[in-house]
């Protein structure tokens, strides 16, 4: 069955040590393939014939030293394509691989002398396990939307059923029950003053479902009236909402945070929607009670996942008329790469970007323990991101490498960062992202090195009270960085080249992503940055802490000096990773905002924001109308403002605040903007000032809403976004005033978004278009709500931007820059257009619709 296409070595040595228990194998095999030692050896290409084609679903690899690349194709001779590349960076220790894969014949490269795997064990799929889906197939297809189509259907719960027979719970047990509503029977439970409340709902038992197969859960709840909805998948490990009508959704009054409320008047579509959330099915999920990271995750596939319906105590979730759910259907997804939004902008025009980062994502994979990771295999769940992105049509992988300064998952040797215990994680990742046609974007919350007595735990910055405290916040004072020191320069730069440089050919690397949390990089005013200041600012003349508090103007001197300090600081990062060829044009984005929820506005105890104040007055709440917001442009102030601060503490020298018209002129470092709510995304104005050569970055923060459900179902954190189309709103109005290039998001726990094809229309028009600079045509639409942008390329023609900003669906007309052949930049089909001049639109709220002319 083995075939040694390299003629040298004993390729049989991979399989001659069967495992001797079933999957994952324990032994430690003691034979080894070696080619030799030759300068020719390597690569070298080993080939087995399984007889006939098999249902491989694992690969397991005895890494036992070295590093090198030891790859496995599928297919066969003359027509493979690769399916996992393993970067043996592991000692003595079992890599195991979860696959789908059917083929006859596997081939398997040493690429290089450091590959060295012991032994190879191939999986196929059980008896049992293939009857299962031989059953499986006998599913019906029912229609799951127009993204979807026809899918199989693996279980369908009617909530509004008292004999439906699907395990279910609720929390308080008194309260709610079944209504009709809209014609239709609903399980409802309305907020409960006091206390959060919740209904769940045991979907999949006895369903023959899979560990790591993709599923689409799908909810259905009516818009009659107002309401927040918290949706809890235990399938995925993943929280998310949705609201309605003039609700905020997320938490009015938060136990930690400001949630920056806004209330809109979204109309209610008075009829009953479905939600949907693609998703891969977890080895192992929580209970009800959701751990933190580690802990019990007792419940398997077979034994089907609550769906958990929750909001938080009445109080904070004011005019929502409570949860409301009719129907709860899980389809199983046969083919997902029909699903992918393959790119469409032409080769040699810069790309626009997509990207997320998890802030609590990682728990599911941190244990060592099988029985508390949520997913065997760390990589399978990371890979599980990347099979996500694919079909939300997001083109750039983010992960984030330290979390306040804490190593989160690469190899950083010894006595500078604490080595973390998943140190191949990254290193993985990136053989992993190969498959997927991704660029590659590290995240830092970066405060200096941090291993004992290194140079971000001296804690060298202090504050102008000449303490070393800045924030109350003990835990995140524990280290710093002085980015006026040379050394802190050379410990960045050690760290980009640990985790990008040595890996620069592994990974398509955009740049770096750099957010200081609290006191991570602060204004420091030291002995050694007042004489550095004296020196560079001052004329040569001392000064002391005490004459900088007294003298206002002298203190604004040294802010000034600072910013340009930090502005040498991050163009040297950009030129390092120029230098070192990481790419042609290194992206270097710095977010200053360190809040979970987003900028609040300049102000203690800001007002929520509403378009309609009234009712919210009348329930006694500090409210302020969305028109005042705009008008007196609190927002604008809000984002170069200095943090506020009280007592003795420096929380404006502790989170130094953005300063974009430093890099107005400066290519490749971004200032993101911060956005979420309406008015963040209203002034045209305030967007263009974070704009400079490389464009414009805008981060989308999510409130966390963190233990709002006072631990009733374990550890609580939860994205809410409005229902239907008006998930993209804010989206969308950035598209329309603002033109950003590339958009991220922060997500609060294991990023997902629902009404998946809104946002995967949303992201496949987003990166239809090229990141050029584009201008509004205000003549090109009789309707103001709806707004068109043209970019012009020097060889591929004009790309137009149409953005419904508006609440309702509309049918328009838009008058063409030009003459010329017009199509959809999207799909490429040709848009009908009677005189050559003017083409007619169907567009619904908040969509944005790209078309080429050529």
């Amino acid at each position: 069955m083995v075939s040694n296409e390299s003629l040298q070595g004993d390729a049989w040595l991979l399989f001659d040590e069967p495992p001797d228990g079933p999957y994952p194998p324990t032994h430690e095999p003691a034979t080894q393939w070696h080619p030799g030692w030759a300068a020719d050896a390597h690569p070298a290409y080993a080939c087995v014939d399984l007889g006939t084609e098999r249902d491989i679903v694992a690969l397991c690899l005895f890494d036992t030293n070295g590093n090198g690349d030891f790859v496995v194709w599928a297919g066969r001779p003359g027509a493979w394509r690769e399916v996992l590349r393993e970067p043996c960076g592991a000692y003595k220790q079992w890599r195991n691989h979860l696959l789908n894969v059917r083929t006859r014949y596997l081939r398997f490269g040493r690429m290089d002398a450091g590959a060295n795997v012991n032994e190879v064990v191939i999986f196929e799929q059980s008896p049992q396990d293939r009857q299962a889906r031989v059953a499986a197939k006998d599913r019906p297809l029912v229609d799951a939307g127009p993204l979807f189509g026809p899918l199989p259907l693996a279980d369908e719960i009617d909530c509004g059923d008292p004999e439906d027979g699907h395990i279910f719970r609720q929390e308080p047990r008194a309260g709610g029950g079944i209504e009709t509503i809209l014609g239709r029977s609903c399980r409802v439970l309305a907020a409960v003053r006091g206390q959060p409340s919740y209904f769940a709902f045991r979907l999949g038992k006895g369903k023959r479902l899979e560990p790591g197969r993709p599923y689409v859960l799908e909810v259905e709840y009516p818009q009659d009236r107002p309401r927040t909805m918290w949706i809890g998948n235990r399938g995925c490990e993943t929280e998310h909402g949705l609201h309605t009508g003039p609700t905020v959704g997320d938490a009015l009054h938060p136990k930690y945070v400001s949630s920056n409320p806004e209330s809109l008047e979204i109309p209610l579509s008075g009829r009953y929607e479905p939600w949907r959330m693609l998703f891969f099915m977890h080895d192992r999920f929580a209970d009800i009670e959701q751990p933190r990271g580690e802990g019990s995750r007792p419940m398997e596939p077979n034994d089907g996942f609550w769906v958990i319906f929750s909001q938080p105590d009445a109080n904070s979730v004011p005019l929502s008329a409570g949860l409301a759910v009719s129907r709860i259907r899980l389809f199983e997804v046969s083919d997902l790469e029909r699903l992918h939004a393959a790119p469409t902008l032409p080769d040699g025009l810069p790309k626009r970007r997509l990207f997320f980062r998890e802030e609590m994502g990682d728990g599911v994979v941190a244990s060592a323990k099988e029985d508390e990771r949520g997913v065997r295999d760390e990589t399978a769940w990371f890979e599980y991101k990347a099979r996500l992105m694919k079909v939300l049509g997001m083109n750039t992988y983010c992960k984030d490498l330290l979390e306040f300064g804490h190593n989160q998952g690469w190899d950083s040797g010894t006595g500078w960062y604490n080595q973390s215990r998943h140190r191949l994680r990254w290193r993985n990742i990136l053989a992993m992202l190969q498959r997927y046609d991704l660029d590659v974007l590290p995240y830092y919350e970066y405060c200096g090195s941090i291993g004992p007595g290194c140079l971000g735990s001296q804690r060298r910055c202090v504050a102008l009270s000449g303490g070393r405290q800045y924030t109350h916040i003990s835990w995140s004072e524990n280290a710093n960085a002085d980015i006026t020191a040379p050394d802190t320069l050379a410990d960045t730069k050690k760290l980009l080249d640990y985790t990008i440089v040595r890996h620069k050919d592994r990974g398509r690397f955009v740049g770096a992503w750099f957010r200081p949390r609290p006191s991570a990089i602060p204004i420091s005013f030291s002995d050694r940055c007042l004489n550095l200041f004296a020196e560079q600012a001052n004329r040569s003349q001392s000064v002391t802490r005490e004459q900088l508090k007294a003298d206002v103007a002298m203190l604004n001197r040294y802010y000034d000096w600072w910013f340009e300090q930090r502005k040498a600081f991050l163009t040297a990062l950009r030129d390092h990773l120029r230098v070192a060829q990481v790419t042609d044009d290194p992206l270097i984005l710095y977010t200053t905002d360190a809040s979970e929820s987003g900028l609040s506005f300049a102000q203690w105890n800001p007002p929520m924001v509403a378009e309609n104040p009234e009712p919210w007055r009348r329930l006694g709440e500090n409210v302020v109308s969305l028109q005042q917001v705009l008008a007196e442009d609190w927002y604008g102030k809000a984002l170069t403002a200095p943090r506020l601060t009280w007592g003795d503490w420096e929380w404006q020298h502790s989170c130094p605040p953005s300063d974009p018209r430093r890099y107005s002129d400066v290519r490749g470092i971004l200032m993101t903007y911060t956005f979420n709510r309406v008015y963040t995304v209203a002034s045209a104005e305030n967007m263009q000032r974070f704009t400079g050569p490389s464009g414009l970055v805008m981060i989308r923060h999510w409130c966390l809403n963190e233990d709002m459900l006072d631990g009733k179902t374990g550890y609580f954190v939860c994205d809410v976004d409005r229902a239907g189309p008006y998930c993209m709103l804010a989206e969308a109005r950035a598209m329309a005033n603002g033109d950003p290039w590339h958009i991220g998001y922060l997500s609060g726990g294991s990023f997902n978004r629902g009404d998946i094809e809104y946002v995967r229309r949303f992201n496949q028009a987003f990166l239809s278009l090229p990141a050029l600079p584009s201008r509004v045509l205000p003549d090109a639409c009789a309707d103001k709500e709806v707004v068109v942008r043209a970019i012009e390329t020097t060889r591929d023609g004009v790309y137009l931007a149409v953005v419904n900003t508006g609440y309702r669906d509309k049918t328009v007309e838009i008058a063409l820059p030009g003459d010329g052949e017009v199509r959809d930049a999207v799909t490429g089909r040709p848009i009908p257009s009677a005189d050559k001049r003017r083409v007619r639109l169907s567009l619904y709220p908040c969509q944005l619709h790209t078309l080429r002319m050529r």
